[in-house]
């Protein structure tokens, strides 16, 4: 009976570890849409962080100053590769 008790205070602790990691993600990942947002409003192409060649980048600019989605991808890449790990 004890054991049982145990395993589930166990449970309880891995569950209350799991919402707080959760709720961590949650808040960087809006943090990281609300950087991502106030970039896009500037259009200043050179703060976004874009790590790849340049030439790819210069290529979609127009593009990237009107499509929130696609201009997403771009920005802040290694704050966004770091949040997914």
């Amino acid at each position: 009976m004890k054991y049982h008790l145990l395993e589930h205070e166990s449970f309880r602790e891995v569950l209350k570890s799991r919402e707080e990691i959760k709720k961590t993600f949650i808040r960087q990942e809006q943090n990281l849409t609300h950087k991502k947002e106030k970039l896009f409003k500037n259009k200043d192409l050179t703060k976004w962080g874009y790590d790849g060649p340049i030439s790819d980048f210069e290529k979609l600019h127009e593009k990237l100053l009107h499509k929130k989605e696609s201009a997403f991808t771009y920005m802040l890449q290694k704050e966004s590769a770091d949040l997914e790990v």
